[in-house]
């Protein structure tokens, strides 16, 4: 079976960036010299793409918001062993998602919710980051095949 570990969240929550960061942290980690499609990451863009750590591949999507976006994860993930994404907590972009990546397709679900900080505290939002960043990171860590 295939993993795929999902970041759900509403809008502006951070999820693109945390998911921008764990690729990141891959690629620094494990010191890959390429990538396929994310050779530049930029903190506050979608990416999309292919990170390969030995033999096994982790995709990374981070464009969740409509249904465009969303179905951009079709491209890439029947060459991963991971993936990575985000969508939102209802509507197109969460239909597609668990209508095609569940576990009767093959796929073991992790969802990680990224809750709005409701009011905005900088102190409880970095709490909440470094939570989640520490989560996928400890999905990922000992994976390789």
């Amino acid at each position: 079976m295939k993993r795929i570990i999902i970041l759900k969240g509403v809008s502006n929550t951070g999820k693109t960036t945390k998911i921008n960061q764990i690729a990141d942290w891959i690629i620094r980690k494990y010191s890959i010299p390429n990538t396929i499609g994310l050779d530049i990451i930029d903190f506050e863009k979608d990416t999309m793409g292919l990170l390969k750590v030995n033999n096994l591949i982790i995709g990374i999507n981070t464009a969740g918001d409509d249904d465009e976006c969303i179905k951009q994860i079709d491209t890439i993930a029947p060459n991963c062993d991971i993936l990575i994404c985000s969508c939102r907590t209802k509507g197109v972009t969460y239909q597609h998602i668990y209508k095609n990546y569940n576990h009767n397709s093959g796929w073991l679900e992790t969802k990680i919710i990224v809750d709005k900080i409701d009011p905005p505290s900088v102190v409880h939002q970095s709490i909440r980051d470094a939570n989640i960043i520490d989560e996928i990171q400890t999905w990922l860590i000992g994976m390789e095949k």
